[in-house]
């Protein structure tokens, strides 16, 4: 997905769904429909992207909360007003939270006891995704308090005991887990040598490792989502905009409007058209994900280890579905760009068709 910069950007698919409607028809005009056909499109992508942000837990609430106000309004200039304003500012809002929850984090990491479950939380706390670190200042901090309470601040005793022959396991999902922090994450357990690391890997730092890839992917895929709407929608209010050029104009003067508007279209089919094999691209790192979790699931309910499996087995069912639906979207993303991208190239052709004949 590294094909356009990750930049926030939905904004010129206002403008593209919003010329539509300016646009005078003409009959020597046979593209009107798959312009119209395009740029609604658009419009409803973009409409269905905001209502999906509306409850995507991955995304921070600030964002939810913004999106889920301007789908309820039911009004299009409310969706408009949050692609084009109200996202940024929601973003904003959400980094100076994330912000801080990390600032209190680690005030509470640096002056908890040494070997208390606050500490250990809290180191973990920080080496969490964004969304853990907001449930832990809410809600985690206090259990960690009361897990000291009743274990008198010895966790490391605790944690040592739950180890004892899940080595191999940690080993297997550090090679082929398909999510590069839990790899990573289970690479650090056994370079630590001891059951204690391999009890820390079960008990936190699995979760951890598995909540931001999953918060990495949504993330990373709805900002790059907006980018194809801006370059997409762009492109589109350029095409339509030479074709209003070519209409009023004639001669050779309309025949540069008309080749200005087939390269457009052109271009657009294939940025669409790219965005299509992108997404495909994701659908396929979410079909391993939910694989995984399901093959989790299957050696969880025969484990016979001391671990916690069926806090394992509840996760891994959670993940399986998270990744099941991701790769339902992508895969319906994928769908939504490829057909853009067949309009634009009829879009194209009727241009070029006109060309042929003025000759």
């Amino acid at each position: 997905m590294g094909r356009h910069t990750l930049m926030p950007a939905l904004l010129a698919a206002v403008l593209a769904a919003g010329v539509v409607t300016t646009v005078h028809t003409a009959p020597a005009f046979a593209s009107s429909a798959a312009v119209s056909t395009t740029t609604a499109a658009l419009a409803a992508s973009m409409r269905e992207t905001v209502f999906q942000m509306s409850f995507n837990q991955a995304l921070q609430s600030e964002i939810r909360d913004a999106a889920y106000v301007a789908v309820v309004a039911n009004d299009e200039a409310k969706i408009r007003e949050f692609v084009l304003v109200g996202y940024h500012r929601a973003k904003d809002r959400a980094t100076q939270r994330e912000t801080l929850n990390t600032a209190v984090i680690r005030e509470i990491n640096r002056t908890a006891i040494p070997g208390s479950e606050v500490q250990g939380s809290s180191e973990s706390a920080l080496r969490s995704s964004f969304n853990a670190q907001e449930t832990y200042v809410h809600s985690g901090y206090d259990r960690a308090v009361e897990l000291d309470r009743v274990h008198d601040n010895k966790r490391q005793e605790r944690l040592a005991r739950l180890a004892a022959e899940d080595r191999a396991y940690v080993t297997h999902l550090a090679a082929h887990d398909p999510g590069a922090q839990v790899r990573a994450a289970a690479q650090r357990a056994l370079s630590g040598g001891d059951d204690r690391s391999i009890g820390l890997f079960f008990a936190y730092e699995w979760k951890i490792g598995a909540e931001l890839d999953t918060e990495r992917f949504v993330r990373t895929t709805t900002e790059q989502n907006q980018v194809w709407h801006d370059q997409i929608a762009r492109l589109t209010a350029s095409a339509l905009a030479a074709e209003a050029a070519e209409r009023e104009a004639s001669g050779e003067l309309a025949r540069k409007y008309r080749l200005e508007a087939q390269q457009t279209w052109e271009q657009v089919d294939r940025e669409a058209g790219q965005s299509s094999v992108d997404w495909l691209a994701e659908k396929t790192k979410a079909d391993a994900q939910a694989a995984m979790w399901a093959e989790v699931a299957e050696y969880a309910r025969a484990a016979q280890s001391e671990q916690d499996w069926l806090a394992v087995l509840e996760q891994a069912n959670s993940g399986r579905i998270t990744w099941e639906e991701a790769a339902g979207k992508a895969r319906d993303s994928a769908a939504h760009w490829l057909a853009v991208a067949e309009q634009a190239r009829k879009a194209a052709k009727d241009a070029a068709n006109r060309d042929l004949g003025d000759r």
